[in-house]
């Protein structure tokens, strides 16, 4: 239900981490406050009052198969475009791990990676970009990451892109634009709760649905009924044409993770085997 225009302090957007935003959820950082306190007047118009950019703390990076791989191995796969490794070590010069912190060579392979579709690299640069963090804030690039990201269905993604035409990071600000993008996110898959078998993952997924579904309605105070009945179309049409990618997506997660389920089930057996012929 649309809320009637009224004067109202919207919050300082947020972006919120994936997997959250979700690198994954281990990669991302922590949500940060966007810089602006966005105040709806009588008429309707917004207006901004900057104030500091607060960077939130980088959460550890995330682990991957390789995490433990010596850094001349790592280096021989990454240099043969397996994009694990082109993660894990974009992600070992981004946080300092075992080498010294070299934010160049880390978008270097972040961006090698991301172009060749590695997801985890993708929101690592995505974050980075967007909060400036040991490198200048890239708006233009994040927001092309992030909108690659979203067409994969990652809600996060949809929120900080959402995020970015609210406060006019993404350029010319634009309040219906971040509605769509805000309703985009709120059509996000929900799992019941009460699911005994609900992943982490998955309840953060629910979160980042709840938070795109107060953003949308926050934003729908903001504009006038004929913008809000357009973005809404607008992000029917957007959902038309990316929603056999996103179901694409999800069963290849799941069955990437059946498969690594069963490659542990497998490893505990042989391990169980070897200490009994002991």
């Amino acid at each position: 239900m649309r809320k009637h225009l009224l004067p109202a302090l919207l919050a300082a957007l947020t972006i919120s981490a994936a997997h959250g935003l979700p690198a994954t959820a281990a990669d991302a950082p922590a949500p940060a406050d966007s810089g602006y306190d966005v105040i709806n007047t009588i008429q309707g118009d917004m207006r901004e009052s900057p104030a500091p950019k607060k960077k939130p703390v980088e959460e550890p990076p995330k682990k991957t198969k390789y995490d433990q791989l010596p850094l001349n191995q790592l280096l021989d796969k990454a240099n043969t475009d397996d994009l694990t490794a082109q993660f894990e070590l974009a992600s070992r010069y981004n946080y300092g791990r075992g080498i010294p912190r070299d934010t160049a060579q880390a978008l270097r392979w972040l961006r090698k990676a991301a172009k060749a579709g590695q997801p985890d690299a993708q929101k690592l640069l995505a974050i980075k970009l967007y909060n400036g963090y040991d490198t200048p804030p890239n708006y233009k690039e994040a927001l092309k990451w992030a909108e690659k990201l979203a067409e994969n269905g990652d809600v996060a993604a949809a929120i900080m892109i959402g995020n970015m035409y609210a406060t006019g990071e993404a350029g010319k600000r634009n309040l219906p634009r971040a509605y769509t993008w805000y309703a985009i996110g709120a059509s996000g898959e929900k799992i019941p709760e009460d699911n005994p078998a609900i992943t982490e993952e998955q309840l953060q997924q629910n979160s980042q649905v709840l938070k795109a579904e107060e953003e949308r309605d926050k934003m729908a105070g903001l504009i006038s009924a004929r913008e809000e009945a357009k973005a809404q179309k607008d992000a029917s049409a957007w959902w038309l044409k990316h929603i056999d990618n996103i179901t694409k997506v999800k069963e290849a997660k799941a069955k990437k993770k059946a498969e690594e389920e069963a490659e542990l089930l497998a490893a505990e057996e042989a391990a169980k085997k070897a200490r009994r012929r002991q």
